[in-house]
């Protein structure tokens, strides 16, 4: 019975935690996001959900290392980064989620998407391009992800 009471505590106390943390990543970057939703006509929270999801919330080595929040691949800037990696160094996290908006919106079905508000579409049309290994998977994951933490 105390192995079981033990389970449960623990399990509740990494829950919450892990909620904790996922609000916070959403609160930290959401000034930015909603800043280039106007600009790039991306909903901010498909932006916030890919970011968070790619990222692992921003604990992912090329979040912390590169400063690279959406696995975009590219140059790395050895010189600068001092990593060797076939994923983009970003000088900033901010550059990052420009580089992603970038990225996006030079893709065929930008024109056609832009300024829609359909989160679930537009994460659809982004994995189609090529953006996930497993397009539905990775749309269903990232869109769980924004009906939970941002909407």
């Amino acid at each position: 019975m105390k192995q079981v009471l033990t389970v449960v505590f623990i399990s509740f106390f990494a829950y919450f935690g892990s909620t904790q943390n996922t609000s916070s990543y959403f609160a930290k970057y959401k000034k930015l996001a909603d800043s280039l939703s106007v600009t790039y006509g991306i909903p901010s929270c498909v932006i916030l959900g890919v970011a968070y999801h790619e990222s692992g919330g921003g604990t992912s080595i090329l979040a912390k290392k590169l400063h690279n929040h959406f696995g975009i691949k590219g140059d790395c800037n050895f010189a600068v980064s001092h990593h060797k990696s076939s994923y983009k160094y970003y000088p900033k996290v901010e550059d990052s989620y420009i580089g992603f908006c970038k990225l996006v919106a030079n893709k065929k079905m930008y024109a056609q998407m832009k300024g829609s508000t359909d989160c679930q579409l537009w994460l659809k049309k982004i994995a189609a391009t090529g953006y996930a290994a497993n397009a539905s998977k990775w749309s269903g994951y990232v869109n769980s992800i924004i009906r939970r933490y941002c909407q």
